[in-house]
This record gives C-alpha cells, sequence and structure tokens, in this order.
C-alpha cells in the first residue's frame, strides 16, 4: 500500500488543476454506462407518477451536466484569469489521496447497488423516493470523494470562486445549449424542405424527367425513389460541424485572427449543408443508374460521413492556407508546399487517412456488405502511405520488447470485459456465410491482416506518434515523447475513444495504456506491438470463438 501510495503521489504532483478537472470529468464519463447498466431501463421507461420524473430528470439533468462541462472549459481556457492560473499550476504540489479514491470506488459500488432497486417492484416496502434520494446522494458523494482524492476540496472551492462572474456565461450558455437540443427539432420540417430544393435543383439538369412531390419531399424516377425525410435534413452533420469548426478554433485560436476566424463557423454550417444536399442527390443517381443495393446500403450509410470528413478537412486545412484567417505571425511564415518526404504531418496522417478513406468508398460501393477484395484495397493504400513517407518514419525507434506484448495482452482483457457489457453477442453475418469458400477466405484473410497489422501502425503514427506530441506543441517533430504531460495523453486518449463508438470508455483507457508505453519507452515499436497483440487476440476470439460482435 505504501509502494502504490507513493507513485500515485509522485504521479499526481507533476499534474495541474485543469489536468486532474480532465482527469475527474473522464472518470466520471466512463464510470457512466458502468452505473447504467444496473439500471432496468425497460421498467424507468414504462415507470408512472415518481418513477417518470425522475427518470425524465436524470435524462434532461445529463444534457445540463454535459452542457456545463463543455461551457466551462471554453470559459476557463479563454481570457487571462491570473488567480486561475495561479491555482492552475499550484496544484502540481498537492499529492493525490488513495484513500479519498478507493472511498470513491466504494461509495461507486454502493450507488451501483442501490440503482439495482430503483426501479424494483412497485409494492416493495421501501418507497420509490427514499430509493432514488439514495441513489443520487451515494452518486453524488462518489464525485465528490473522487475530486477530494485527486486535489484537497478547498483547491477545487477556490477554484470556482476564481471563475467568479463567468460563471453567469457558462450556466447561461449551458442553459441555453440545452433547450437547443429541443428547439433544434423544430428545424426538422424546414431543413428537410431546403435540402429537398437544393437536390431536386442539382438533380435537374442530369434528370430532366425527375418526379417531385413538395408535400412529401420524394423525389422519384421511373427507377428509383428517395423521401427527404426529418433524419436526412442535414441537422445531424451541422451539429457535427459546429462542434468541430468550434473546438478546431479554439484549440488553435492563438494561430487564427479573430474575430473574422469565427467566420468559418457558419461557413462550415453551410458547406456541410451543401454537401448533404448533393449526397442526397447522389443517393437518387445511384440508384436511378441500376445500383439500387448499392444507394441503399453502402452508399446511404457511409456518403453522410464522407461529406462530414470532406466538410472537416476543408475548414482545417483550408483554412490554414488563407493568409486572411490567420494572425500576422502564421502568415509570416514559409508557405512554400513542402515535399512528401518533409511534410511531418502527411507522414503521420496519411496512413490512417487512407485506411479510412478506401473504407468509407468501399463501404459506399457496397450493397451492404464489405465485398472480397474490399479489406485488400485498404491494405494496398496504407502500404502505400507508409511507403511513400518510409523516410520520415524510419527515424522513429520501432524496438519492441516484453512491455508491448503485456500491455497488449491487459488491454485486450479490458476490452473483452468491456464488450461483454456493452454489445450484443452477434454470429458469423449472413453475407459472409453465404460467401464461395475462396471469396470468404480472401474476405478473413484481408480483414485479419488489415486489423492486425495496417490498424495498429496507422492509428499509432496519427493517434500517439503525431497526436500526442501536437498537442504539445505545434513544432511536434522536436518534441520528446517522454516529456509529454498527462494532458497531451489524456486529450488524445479521449479522441481515440471516441473513434470507436460505442466502446468509447475501453478505447479512452487503451489508448492511455498504449500512449503511457510510448512516454516511458519512447519506442513507437512497443505500442505497436501492444495495439496488434490486442487486435490478434480480439480477431483469435472472433475466428476461434465466434464472438463477431468484437468485429
Amino acid at each position: 500500500m505504501l509502494t502504490a501510495s507513493t507513485q500515485l503521489n509522485t504521479l499526481s504532483q507533476r499534474l495541474t488543476l485543469k489536468a486532474r478537472g480532465a482527469l475527474a470529468l473522464l472518470v466520471l464519463f466512463a464510470e457512466k454506462p458502468l452505473l447504467e447498466s444496473f439500471v432496468n431501463v425497460t421498467a424507468a421507461q414504462s415507470a408512472s407518477g415518481a418513477g417518470y420524473a425522475f427518470w425524465f430528470l436524470q435524462h434532461w439533468g445529463l444534457r445540463v451536466a454535459v452542457s456545463i462541462m463543455v461551457a466551462l472549459v471554453v470559459f476557463t481556457s479563454v481570457g487571462d484569469n491570473q488567480r486561475l492560473n495561479e491555482l492552475n499550476q499550484t496544484a502540481r504540489a498537492q499529492s493525490a489521496r488513495l484513500g479519498w479514491l478507493l472511498t470513491h470506488a466504494v461509495t461507486l459500488a454502493l450507488a451501483a447497488l442501490s440503482l439495482t432497486f430503483l426501479y424494483a417492484d412497485p409494492i416493495a416496502p421501501t418507497p420509490f423516493w427514499i430509493r432514488a434520494i439514495l441513489s443520487c446522494a451515494l452518486a453524488a458523494s462518489a464525485s465528490g470523494f473522487l475530486l477530494a482524492g485527486l486535489a484537497p476540496l478547498s483547491v477545487w472551492r477556490q477554484a470556482a470562486a476564481a471563475i467568479g462572474v463567468r460563471w453567469l456565461y457558462i450556466l447561461s450558455v449551458a442553459a441555453i445549449a440545452t433547450l437547443a437540443i429541443q428547439w433544434s427539432q423544430r428545424l426538422w420540417e424546414p431543413t428537410s424542405a431546403l435540402t429537398f430544393i437544393l437536390a431536386r435543383g442539382a438533380l435537374l439538369p442530369f434528370l430532366p424527367q425527375l418526379y417531385s412531390d413538395p408535400q412529401q419531399l420524394i423525389l422519384a424516377t421511373e427507377r428509383f425513389s428517395v423521401q427527404v425525410t426529418a433524419y436526412c435534413s442535414g441537422l445531424e452533420g451541422v451539429g457535427l460541424m459546429l462542434a468541430f469548426s468550434g473546438t478546431w478554433l479554439l484549440y488553435f485560436r492563438k494561430e487564427y485572427a479573430f474575430p473574422r476566424a469565427l467566420l468559418l463557423i457558419p461557413l462550415s454550417v453551410v458547406l456541410i449543408f451543401a454537401l448533404n444536399a448533393l449526397r442526397i442527390a447522389g443517393l437518387v443517381l445511384l440508384g436511378h443508374s441500376g445500383y439500387p443495393e448499392v444507394a441503399q446500403y453502402g452508399f446511404h450509410s457511409q456518403a453522410g460521413w464522407i461529406a462530414f470528413n470532406a466538410a472537416a478537412c476543408v475548414i482545417a486545412f483550408g483554412s490554414r492556407h488563407v493568409g486572411w484567417f490567420l494572425n500576422p505571425a502564421e502568415r509570416s511564415r514559409d508557405t512554400h508546399p513542402a515535399t512528401s518526404q518533409g511534410n511531418p504531418t502527411a507522414a503521420f496522417l496519411m496512413p490512417l487517412l487512407a485506411l479510412l478513406a478506401t473504407g468509407m468508398l468501399t463501404r459506399a460501393a457496397s450493397a451492404g456488405f464489405d465485398a472480397p477484395g474490399s479489406h485488400w484495397i485498404r491494405l494496398i493504400a496504407c502500404a502505400g502511405a507508409l511507403f511513400a513517407f518510409r523516410r520520415r518514419l524510419l527515424e522513429l525507434d520501432w524496438r519492441c520488447s516484453w512491455r508491448g506484448v503485456l500491455i497488449g495482452v491487459a488491454v485486450f482483457a479490458l476490452w473483452l470485459a468491456a464488450a461483454r457489457l456493452l454489445l450484443p453477442e452477434q454470429t458469423v453475418p449472413i453475407e459472409l456465410a453465404a460467401m464461395p469458400a475462396s471469396a470468404r477466405a480472401l474476405w478473413l484473410s484481408g480483414r485479419l491482416i488489415v486489423s492486425t497489422l495496417a490498424v495498429p501502425v496507422a492509428e499509432e503514427l496519427a493517434y500517439r506518434a503525431y497526436l500526442m506530441r501536437r498537442l504539445s506543441s505545434a513544432d511536434f517533430t522536436t518534441v520528446r515523447f517522454r516529456s509529454i504531460g498527462l494532458r497531451p495523453l489524456l486529450l488524445s486518449s479521449v479522441i481515440f475513444g471516441a473513434a470507436h463508438g460505442t466502446m468509447w470508455a475501453p478505447g479512452v483507457l487503451a489508448g492511455i495504456l498504449y500512449g503511457g508505453l510510448l512516454v516511458r519507452t519512447e519506442r513507437t515499436g512497443e505500442a505497436v506491438m501492444a495495439h496488434a497483440i490486442t487486435n490478434g487476440l480480439i480477431a483469435a476470439c472472433v475466428l476461434f470463438w465466434q464472438q463477431w460482435q468484437l468485429w
């Protein structure tokens, strides 16, 4: 216990107060789905009276909490608050307290136990309101104990006081954002109508005989028809672009000229909305051309993500080449295009981008299931990117040892445990089982090689070797892995986890373990080996024990 406490204190004394706050939020977000797994959701949704009221308040309370957290990060990241800056740095001298963290774990377990009885039989001897208050009190206490374990509560109180009048702005923005979630539903009808008009205008030059019904928002030919529903309105893409462009400008605020750079936000909205209309038009054209299954399944599911990624790249990289958006220091930099070997960002990102782009394109061209050769196309694209930037990438340390194997096995165990909670069991896909033996072997071998070789290399280069260092310094190639602090490690891990959808929580923890291994050893090969071991063991579970939900 003494050794663990000493190691915890040594690690915690390197953390600023902002880093401790980010760590607390990360832990709470990871614990949320764990607690929810103990609630009888069916009983909660069908409850009445106090039970329904509690479910409703919990549902909206979560939205309010998330909105407050986001607003808090934004308003404490911009501007200069001297007192908050002092507390942020002096927190490095504060040691984490293992006792409070253990109390947090025990209280969390009690909260989970109380949630199992929350929506018990209505004739249970304990009234519902007592069970609800007990569950809330235990969950709130667990959160408080977590904060107390990371830093003294007096420090958190001083930080809250230092924010001062900004709390009014934070709470106001959070309230508006929460209500906007509800209000946005009223925009579905007008935005769907606008999308219908734009898509119709794009189609008429190619399909003069196009039939259109403005009342039902139907676009049809003699071969294929599409109805522009609320989910096709483009609002989801608009929300994603608002989040992306806002986050991009916030993080790179020192490199852009404000307020003119704020114009990128409405430009991003217009761009994604136009691309969504073109997506609907492309859907009609593809179906009319004799590929209704491809249009209905592959293209329909992937075109939205392709549009979002295209719009994000235009905003992120295109704006960096328009001097009017940049501050004078950025405009004065050498803007001559770099060669393929001299562009460090491209060297680290292109292998993953090649995988993602070819994956989206092959799925968009499919009839709902990847073709046998699709994974091999992704592999060739990734290998081509790695070969193109081989000189720069060979400068990394690609050695590996038992550490990578050990971390890989640990992440696999974590992933398998989380999958049992978060993923429903699945059997072999019907489309794969129906393939001829040769086609099935081609599909399986391609998927196996991509997941165990290409994905670990591409993702470790992008998320750890690039992003983790880029979050430390704009000149990331000069950053030593050993000098990377907790904040870049956590942020890159959160982004890595977010890319794994339902499995985001174990994805974040996996990113922390892979990144921590790279920071400690300064060997990219160690992180790649760990990632490859994890993916290889997952593939073994799929192929030998039929755990297809893992793929």
